[in-house]
């Protein structure tokens, strides 16, 4: 859990609330999603305070993203890297833990003027999709769901309102108030 606070405050600690997580073995997406600094880089708010972003490179499609926490009644600064890559349509973000080498966690990203859009994925519904085999991955003791590198069949599956396994209902939802 832990863990996961950390890492989806960069989507402002989507699906925090369910003890199990999703993530990928590897990036999820097909290539770096090309940024312009113009379109990307201020301050974004969500419901519970500011998220400061920064084009870290624009051709790799990675995004600095830093806030402050309030850890131990002191404020800290915490900041993650995210790797924004495409696939057909659809742009993914993906998040590790700073300096380690574990899995991507990761969701759905949609970018509008001034808005940004992210649904993460469903941990019940993606472990359904594992165990009968239609998502190659495992089902780690708790119920985490780790996932094996996703073709793009597999993503259009994953994105699909009709039997995917994103939150649909749950977005986490981005205004900029600064450029």
């Amino acid at each position: 859990m832990k863990r996961l606070a950390g890492l989806w405050m960069v989507f402002a600690a989507a699906g925090v609330a369910a003890c199990t997580s999703v993530s990928s073995i590897e990036a999820v997406g097909e290539r770096a999603k090309e940024l312009s600094p113009k379109e990307w880089e201020g301050t974004w708010m969500h419901r519970d305070h500011p998220v400061l972003v920064k084009v870290a490179d624009a051709r790799k499609g990675l995004l600095d993203v830093a806030w402050a926490e309030e850890k131990g009644g002191a404020f800290k600064l915490e900041s993650y890297q995210v790797a924004l890559r495409q696939s057909g349509e659809h742009a993914f973000g993906n998040v590790r833990e700073t300096g380690e080498k574990g899995p991507y966690y990761w969701g759905l990203v949609s970018k509008d003027e001034g808005q940004i859009v992210v649904w993460t994925p469903d941990p019940a519904q993606c472990a359904k999709l594992v165990e009968s085999g239609v998502l190659r991955g495992s089902i780690e003791k708790g119920g985490d769901v780790i996932l094996e590198k996703l073709s793009p069949e597999k993503l259009e599956l994953v994105v699909s309102p009709n039997g995917g396994c994103l939150r649909w209902t749950q977005p986490v939802v981005f205004f900029r108030i600064g450029g």
